[in-house]
């Protein structure tokens, strides 16, 4: 057979050994191995538990063929040192024919460049079974409203939605040091940031508190940044702190000199964390040592409630801070969480944003049947196809990052304590201790054995 009329042969070298695409036992929507009992009653079912993320809204995802981004800025600028003195040089003169002293100023570069690459694939399927109906009764069954109407398209769908899962723990925990990986959050709200020789920018240092998994109300071994905060700080207390060491900032850069509006910042939390704020914001507000649990305090806390994406709202120096929900990377243990104060703009300067490699824009790939490449939605994923034979498998890949070009208008709270009747919940199957399902059997075909 000609190669160049092969879609792409897989052969899988392992310890010498050439492997080649074996068909999966992963129960089928169609084919011969029904998922479910597909002569029932019945013409609907969900198959997708992915809910909306606002989260990954805010962060404004846009598309890029640019690789390698490199900024360069202007950390500070001050009178000039002459050798031998620290003190500044004056810039009067008596003399009017006399020279002046210059000026000095110092910089550091931000570099960023490639992005992470994420791919999953479907189960292997034989495409001649494929698009086989079990029985003549058998049901449609539809993805987030969608029909399904083979094997291939249903795996591609799972292959896509586990990739987003992989997305949204990314955000948080990723590390470009690690291969096929990007910078989340815990890299890029830090400190010790550097510039391309390797001298400190400590100016461009994030805040990070380590709450030391203290309730709201603080307690011991409280850090800002490595400095000690005293026990007697509640989260409230330092968050607003934080709030205005970064609005002062703000204040202090030209380039940013705009008004900001409610959702320029927001607070990124887990969900049960959420509601301990909005609990210890009400006291912070308006309750008294004699007072705690009132008719006004109960109206109050539900005033909280709502916001830009309806999971409530703080009040710092009277502007308002949505809470962002996000169940990915944020949970620690079931009393101990991380939360983020993001500055996503400015006026109409963007601070933090995803970008992604848009497929959109790859040439055509010499030998391969069109259609077998597709850039799907507005180019943020390529699918494509591995094929030995009659033995087909979906292949689906993205390939984001993110920029962040103020760190230091972004904070971290790292192991904020947080406790709750009934501890949290998250939508990622690898937090087993959270999900609803503590227990995952993978819904295979049965074996002869099974069937007899």
């Amino acid at each position: 057979m000609n190669q160049n009329n092969r879609i792409q042969i897989v052969e899988r070298q392992i310890n010498g050994v050439v492997q080649r695409l074996a068909v999966s036992d992963l129960a089928s929507i169609y084919g011969c191995c029904g998922l479910f009992d597909m002569c029932g009653d019945g013409d609907l079912m969900s198959l997708s538990f992915a809910g909306s993320e606002p989260f990954m809204d805010v962060l404004n995802w846009q598309p890029t063929n640019v690789c390698k981004i490199h900024k360069d800025f202007i950390t500070w600028q001050r009178p000039e040192r002459v050798e031998g003195r620290t003190t500044a040089t004056p810039g009067y003169l008596a003399d009017p024919c006399g020279d002046p002293y210059s000026v000095e100023f110092g910089t550091c570069a931000f570099e960023l460049e490639d992005f992470g690459r994420l791919r999953r694939a479907g189960p292997v399927r034989d495409i001649t079974k494929a698009g086989l109906r079990y029985c003549e009764t058998q049901p449609r069954y539809r993805l987030d409203g969608a029909p399904i109407n083979d094997d291939m398209e249903h795996g591609l769908r799972l292959a896509t939605e586990v990739l987003l899962q992989d997305l949204k723990r990314m955000i948080v925990t990723g590390n470009a040091v690690t291969g096929g990986q990007f910078d989340g959050l815990q890299q890029l709200v830090k400190t010790g940031y550097t510039g391309p020789d390797g001298h400190l920018c400590s100016i461009m240092d994030s805040i990070v508190v380590d709450w030391n998994q203290n309730g709201m109300t603080g307690g011991a071994g409280m850090t800002w940044n490595g400095a000690a905060i005293a026990a007697t700080w509640d989260f409230v207390d330092v968050l607003l702190a934080a709030y205005r060491r970064i609005r002062d900032r703000i204040q202090m850069a030209g380039a940013l000199n705009a008004p900001m509006q409610p959702g320029d910042m927001v607070l990124a939390l887990p969900t049960a964390m959420i509601r301990c704020l909005l609990d210890a914001f009400t006291c912070w507000s308006i309750c008294t040592s004699s007072a705690t649990d009132t008719y006004e305090s109960r109206r109050y806390r539900d005033s909280l409630n709502g916001g830009m994406f309806g999971a409530g709202r703080i009040w710092l120096d009277g502007f308002e801070i949505p809470l962002v929900p996000y169940n990915w990377g944020l949970i620690n243990t079931p009393n101990t969480f991380d939360a983020y104060l993001l500055t996503l703009k400015v006026g109409g300067v963007r601070l933090v944003e995803g970008q992604y490699n848009d497929m959109r824009a790859i040439p055509p790939i010499a030998g391969l049947p069109s259609g077998v490449k597709v850039a799907t939605d507005g180019g943020r994923l390529l699918t494509y196809v591995s094929a030995d034979h009659t033995c087909m498998q979906n292949i689906v890949e993205m390939q984001p990052r993110l920029l962040m070009w103020a760190p230091w208008a972004q904070a971290r709270f790292q192991d904020v304590g947080c406790t709750g009747v009934t501890g949290p919940l998250s939508p990622d199957p690898e937090e087993t201790s959270f999900y609803p399902e503590t227990s995952f059997l993978p819904a295979e075909c049965p074996t002869t054995e099974e069937l007899q």
